[in-house]
Order: C-alpha cells, then sequence, then structure tokens
C-alpha cells in the first residue's frame, strides 16, 4: 500500500476540478474566471440558468462534493417511492440524482486507500457531478 500526502489529495481534487471546468461542453456553466496553474487552481463560475450567482471552485470545493457524495444514504423518495431507495443528500435529505453504480465508481476512485486510485479514472459526468453535488447538494445537470 501506497501512502497518500496531503499533497497527493490536493493534486486530486485539483485534477478534478481541471477535469470539470474543462468539460468540453458537457457543464451547464459559463466559466468567468480560470487558472489551473496557480498553485491552488481555482475558477469563478455561474450556472447558465442562474444568471449573476457565481461560485468560486477551488479543490476544497471538489472534496466537499466528493464528501456529499460519500455520505449518501439510501431511502425511498416520498414524491416517487415506486422507484424504491434511491441516494439522498444525508446533510440535506434532498435526492441525490445519481446511479449507485456512478457512486460507488467515484467512491473507489477517491479512496486515498485503494493503491490505484487517479483522478484520471473519473470522466467529466463523474467530475461534474461531484462539482454540482458540491455546489448544488444534489447532481441537477450532468
Amino acid at each position: 500500500m501506497t501512502t497518500t500526502t496531503a499533497q497527493d489529495r490536493v493534486e486530486f481534487y485539483s485534477d478534478l476540478l481541471i477535469t470539470a471546468i474543462e468539460n468540453g461542453g458537457y457543464g451547464q456553466f459559463w466559466t468567468r474566471e480560470y487558472d489551473p496553474f496557480e498553485d491552488s487552481p481555482y475558477a469563478v463560475i455561474e450556472f447558465t440558468d442562474a444568471e449573476g450567482t457565481l461560485h468560486r471552485v477551488t479543490p476544497a470545493t471538489m472534496a466537499h462534493g466528493l464528501g456529499v457524495i460519500t455520505s449518501a444514504e439510501r431511502r425511498v423518495d416520498e414524491n416517487h417511492p415506486d422507484d424504491g431507495p434511491v441516494l439522498h443528500n444525508a446533510a440535506t435529505g434532498q435526492r441525490l440524482y445519481m446511479g449507485s453504480h456512478q457512486r460507488e465508481r467515484i467512491v473507489f476512485a477517491a479512496d486515498p486507500d485503494n493503491d490505484e486510485y487517479e483522478a484520471g479514472d473519473l470522466d467529466v459526468i463523474d467530475a461534474l457531478a461531484i462539482l454540482e453535488c458540491a455546489l448544488l447538494g444534489a447532481v441537477t445537470y450532468a
């Protein structure tokens, strides 16, 4: 097993941020500022349906989004009980709108105890889901 340092984690979250921001047109936001070359990269984004609301995205934002996904709880959505147990944001209770397979892939790839973890194992849809969970509490667009 390899030893994961704090710097390794910052690099992991930085890579996720870059993947989400450089999304090739999949993201539902405009990038107003972006600097991937800082010691800690950042972006300022504005969702297309929320003009005037700016969000500063940092590696810590991506870490928060991963925490939302990691701590998600399976329960029945009161509005759609026929769906059976689905993932919900543990803090807000809102439906996560993420499938169990995507969650498992994200959690596995992000586990620092996984000797093979890499942000590169996650695609742009995964990175956008992490970003949206951080900022919106659930997957809203991805």
